[in-house]
């Protein structure tokens, strides 16, 4: 046929009709489940977790008991499902209990929904996957008739066991990612490594659950330990696992396409069967959230009703629950009958998830309002799209001037602006009450956005960018109600314990404890300078939003004063450290120096590249001597002449 043998395409397709589907689960699980817990953000991931948790550990104990007593139920009606026990109903249950958020958070990123409510659906899939495939495990095991220990012990076994093993790997991957400089291959392998070989040793070595194993080692090194990539490597390593995230999912929904299209046979009355199911779990999740209910709305960020009927209706199912049931279908313990039944049931109910929720949840989310702009943020995009237009417009003169361009039809290029973006008088009321608040949540992202551009430039370490940035997650949670400069003392929680000054004199431990008070002095010294260069990018920022008159001037001056308080904060530290610890100090400026240099090294090579002024081979010759160079500053960075200083000291006091 046409030269192709299709006897290839036949073998090809019976092949993956066949699959081992605990290869499906081994192969894509680390992936899809690494790849979820590492974009997620850790800080609302905290905030939400006890909602997450809520509906991953009890909700889903409800949610399988329900929809198990559904399917017996419909048995005793004589409506269907014949064959079935309640051993077979409850692990059913376990297997459709499983959701994946992927289309419902991909929508709500793309409409500008909230963050804690995409982070409440994607946590809450996380755990609940755990949770579902630890029980699924149980329910087989007694139908496959394996030996069980006490249900409840096993669960928490399995569970806290996971996330024991999860942090272990995680804090060794973070050890082994600091040693590497700017090496993307070292940096991807050994995050892919550490995600299988997580799920492996969990699953395989220790018996505990491989998917919470995963979570907590996505969580540690896409958030605690985020700092700890390179910043050259960071942005791939994040759009690397997004990649690989997208194949999984589409090659678990294309073999368990092809394992329904080769494999099952379905009536008019499993069709039956399928709606009843379907719409069963709606209205089994409907009651599991309402008992839920009282303790959401007041855990954490709280849960809005509007919130909780998204979380409700966004609950689809996905390749999880299809890589289960095909395990199921591989028993030999279970009839035929019930093993097509179980298959058809539950690849149904994802593709009705996937056809009706998650293509209507764009008109739901609408209809709630979830996506409607505060009046201040629509002054700021009017404002913005105005400012576009006006250059959009000079731009345009500019181009009429040019002899190639000149004869062209001017209108029918203004045609292709950006709409106008208008506001009516109500909506301006309310902004101006709104403005203050919103500025400070401008400025506040501005000034995390400083801190991790800083990072990328070599400007400050790694442990300061991660501390700095946490800061302003929390301070963010406050929606702009309180002022930028309400922190904690920011001088003392950069300052040394005093105890390790002391022991800098101690003979035994003189040597570990200067060790450890040059390395606290300079997080501290890199979180002051790096405090004080992102409080001048928020004051830049607030100059631009003011010659926009988006602010009020006493906003804008209250707004300033805030700012320069905490600019002043951060030269009075400086000022102290450089007082107190003068060779300390003198060494952390020699590293940042340096630091600062070897990054400007980076910078013209790679301008030297783009020009042409050096080829490829050469730029990477010069940035692996440049790297060398890191290596060596990082592993033996200029010392202070600590004990000197303290010699001084003594004898300074002797004097007075």
């Amino acid at each position: 046929w046409g030269g192709i043998d299709v006897s290839l395409i036949e073998n090809g397709v019976s092949w993956a009709a066949h699959i081992d589907p605990h290869l499906l689960l081994y192969v894509f699980l680390p992936i899809l489940i690494f790849e979820a817990a590492f974009a997620m953000d850790l800080h609302t991931f905290k905030k939400t977790s006890t909602n997450s948790v809520l509906l991953a550990v009890p909700g889903i104990l409800m949610a399988l008991a329900m929809t198990a007593g559904l399917i017996i139920g419909l048995n005793y009606l004589g409506i269907g499902f014949e064959a079935w026990d309640w051993r077979l109903a409850l692990l059913f249950g376990a297997v459709i209990s499983a959701t994946d958020p992927v289309a419902v958070v991909a929508l709500l990123k793309e409409l500008g929904a909230s963050k804690k409510l995409g982070t409440l659906i994607e946590g809450e899939s996380l755990l609940n996957d755990g949770t579902a495939i630890v029980l699924f495990s149980v329910f087989l095991s007694q139908i496959e008739g394996g030996e069980n220990a006490n249900g409840i012990v096993e669960f928490f076994k399995v569970s806290f066991g996971g996330i024991s093993v999860g942090i272990v790997i995680g804090w060794v991957v973070l050890k082994w990612l600091k040693d590497v400089i700017n090496d993307a291959l070292v940096e991807i392998g050994v995050v892919i490594a550490a995600a299988y070989l997580t799920f492996y040793i969990a699953e395989g070595f220790f018996g505990v659950s491989g998917v919470l194993a995963l979570v907590a080692l996505g969580l540690i090194i896409g958030g605690v330990g985020r700092s700890s990539i390179s910043p050259q490597v960071e942005h791939f390593m994040h759009e690397f696992w997004e990649m690989a995230g997208f194949v999984a999912n589409t090659l678990i929904f294309i073999i368990v396409g092809v394992v329904i299209a080769y494999r099952s046979e379905f009536s008019l009355q499993d069709m039956k069967l399928l709606f009843i199911i379907y719409i069963g779990i709606h209205i089994v999740r409907a009651i599991m959230m309402l008992i839920l209910y009282p303790f959401m709305r007041k855990a954490g960020y709280g849960l809005p009703i509007k919130d909780a009927i998204v979380v409700w209706y966004g609950a689809l199912r996905g390749a999880i629950g299809l890589a289960l049931a095909l395990i199921v279908v591989g028993s030999d313990h279970i009839e035929p009958i019930v093993k097509e039944e179980f298959l058809f049931i539950v690849a149904g109910v994802v593709t009705l998830t996937l056809l009706v929720n998650a293509t209507t949840i764009k008109f739901l989310i609408d209809k709630l309002g979830l996506t409607k702009l505060s009046p201040a943020r629509q002054v700021m995009i009017s404002n913005a799209n105005e400012y576009l237009r006006k250059s959009l417009s000079n731009q345009m003169n500019r181009i009429g001037e040019d002899r190639y361009m000149k004869k062209a039809n001017w209108a029918q290029v203004e045609g292709y602006f950006p709409d106008a973006y208008e506001m009516d008088a109500k909506e301006l009321e309310k902004a101006q009450i709104e403005n203050i608040a919103e500025t400070r949540r401008r400025i506040l992202e501005q000034e995390k956005s400083s801190y991790w551009h800083q990072f990328h430039d070599g400007l400050i370490g790694p442990s300061s960018v991660q501390k700095l940035s946490d800061g302003i997650s929390k301070i963010l949670d406050a929606n702009g109600m309180i002022p930028l400069s309400d922190r904690d003392d920011l001088e003392v929680s950069w300052q040394a314990p005093k105890w390790l000054e002391k022991c800098a004199s101690v003979p035994l431990i003189k040597i570990w404890a200067k060790n450890e008070l040059l390395s606290r002095l300079t997080d501290s010294y890199d979180s002051a300078v790096g405090f004080i260069h992102a409080q001048e990018d928020c004051l830049k920022l607030l100059e631009s939003i003011g010659r926009g008159g988006e602010l009020a001037e006493e906003d804008r001056v209250k707004l300033e004063d805030e700012i320069n308080e905490n600019k002043i904060h951060g030269q009075s530290f400086i000022r102290t450290l450089r007082r107190n610890h003068k060779e300390i100090y003198k060494a952390i400026s020699t590293r940042q120096a340096i630091r600062s240099l070897l990054n400007y090294e980076r910078k013209t090579i790679e301008r030297l590249q783009k020009k042409g002024q050096v080829d490829e081979k050469e730029a990477a010759k010069m940035i692996h001597s440049l790297e060398s160079r890191m290596e060596r500053l990082m592993s033996n960075p200029p010392e202070a002449e600590y004990a000197k200083e303290v010699d001084q000291d003594k004898k300074d006091k002797s004097k007075d």
